[in-house]
């Protein structure tokens, strides 16, 4: 059984719902061209699996992205198609063979980016829905006395991973990860986390020996005509955080520089996607050496210079401050990096966090990022989210600078390290985890080979 039956398959992110994600024929042509046909759901080679998801995530001829645009945009011609790119309004590589391909969310980032489609959005967190500005209003409220239950919540949640048959894996084994909340020791946001029940009942959970936190499956391949269905129900008590600006302003204190921790999340370059962008950072806070200022300074910076769009493969980026930097725009985890490396540059502790946003109706893959201000702590910072200018509180217009909601589950703290078990082959996510990750003795599922499924089964909030 070939790929072609798979590439049909979306990502379920949502009860009842599909994640608009799925490789085109077209795409899967072009694997076929190239010899790459299995690797883009069977993969060993690092080097070959990464070469084809980049040729899937680029399937577009400019004759094919010029029929699409027209069909919303008509006045668009070929010619603007240059414009386009070099506003950096749209994406596109040059294959192998010479031949340019565009990105497969092109046309709606087009439509994201460019001033005269977007309806005017100028920066990120300008248009907050009533809903958005609610959850950071609970969260104040909590802080301010006047909201006992604004804070924090028990959530109750099933994960799932379904694997259908297919040939190649026949009489084979299958090893499963799937995301799990860190608890109280990784995230003092939440606390209370349980395994309520799980299917295959024999699991292994990483707990402190991996910052991906995960539940571990191993089970056989499905028969032929048979579906493989790992699945656990878990759940904790997640909580907001935020302190008033004045009230960091008034407790800071200056960094203990031979500190581990201190040492530890200012290295750089820490990997690949945490780096040192030194003339940048010092350009953005110009005189500023207050490490609170600093840290507004380069989240306005940020979220007015970088629009949100749609994002390529992670796995197929060498560099994601570089990427955002070059093409100008970046989805939440590429910004929460430039936002951790400028911080990093300028001598401010900051590190990555990441999970799910779990906001009613948003259901959704989301990353953000901590600072660490001496005589304070950890603060969250969620570089998408902006400001809400829509609000005229000013705390709920500047809460994601150094504050965060409650409907969060943080599943890793760390980007593209070591699971537990080990993995043996490639990831699917090379940066993250938040789908899980699946393999066999004989190479890593790519994502069209199976599919995922989060749900949200209760939500009640708790009394602090």
């Amino acid at each position: 059984m070939r790929m072609k039956k798979y590439l049909i398959l979306a990502l379920v992110i949502a009860a009842g719902s599909f994640a608009a994600w799925k490789i085109s024929e077209h795409a899967s042509d072009i694997r076929a061209d190239l010899g790459l046909e299995n690797s883009s759901w069977l993969e060993t080679d690092s080097a070959t699996a990464i070469h084809a998801r980049t040729v899937a995530d680029f399937p577009l001829t400019r004759e094919e992205l010029l029929a699409e645009i027209v069909k919303t945009h008509p006045e668009v011609t070929d010619a603007d198609i240059d414009t386009f790119l070099a506003c950096h309004y749209l994406e596109a590589i040059t294959l192998d063979d010479g031949s340019l391909r565009f990105f497969r969310k092109s046309v709606r980032n087009l439509n994201l980016l460019h001033p005269d489609y977007n309806g005017g959005a100028r920066r990120r967190g300008d248009r907050a829905s009533a809903a958005r500005i609610s959850y950071a209003d609970s969260v104040i409220a909590y802080y301010n006395g006047s909201n006992p239950e604004g804070r924090s919540h028990r959530v109750t949640y099933r994960f799932s991973i379904e694997v259908p048959y297919a040939e190649e894996l026949e009489g084979d084994t299958l090893r499963v990860w799937m995301p799990v909340p860190l608890d109280s020791t990784r995230c003092d946001r939440q606390r209370n986390v349980r395994i309520i029940d799980a299917e295959p009942s024999q699991y292994t959970l990483s707990g402190h020996r991996s910052p991906h936190n995960s539940i571990y499956f191993k089970a056989p391949a499905p028969a032929k005509g048979d579906t493989a269905r790992f699945e656990y129900v878990g759940s904790f008590i997640s909580s907001g955080a935020w302190k008033p600006e004045s009230d960091i302003l008034a407790s800071l204190k200056p960094y203990d520089r031979n500190s581990q921790l201190y040492k530890r999340y200012t290295t750089l370059p820490d990997g690949p996607h945490i780096v040192p962008l030194d003339s940048l950072a010092h350009a953005i806070v110009g005189a500023e050496t207050n490490p609170y200022r600093q840290s507004e300074k380069v989240f306005d910076y940020i979220i007015s210079c970088y629009p949100w769009a749609g994002a390529r493969e992670y796995s197929t980026i060498d560099c994601m401050p570089q990427y955002v930097i070059r093409e100008r725009h970046g989805d939440c985890g590429q910004v929460s990096l430039l936002y951790i490396s400028l911080m990093r540059s300028l001598g401010v502790p900051a590190r990555w966090e990441s999970g799910w946003m779990l906001h009613p109706g948003e259901l959704n893959l989301h990353d953000w990022a901590e600072v660490y201000y001496e005589g304070i702590g950890w603060l969250p910072v969620d570089v998408s989210f902006g400001r809400y200018t829509t609000s005229d509180n000013k705390d709920i217009t500047g809460f994601y600078s150094h504050g965060i909601d409650a409907h969060r589950f943080a599943a890793n703290k760390a980007v593209g390290s070591e699971f537990f078990p080990p993995k043996r082959f490639v990831r699917s996510e090379t940066v993250d985890f938040q789908t899980g990750e699946v393999e066999s003795t004989k190479g890593n599922l790519y994502y069209p080979a199976w599919k995922y499924r989060m749900e949200i089964i209760d939500v009640t909030p708790v009394k602090d």
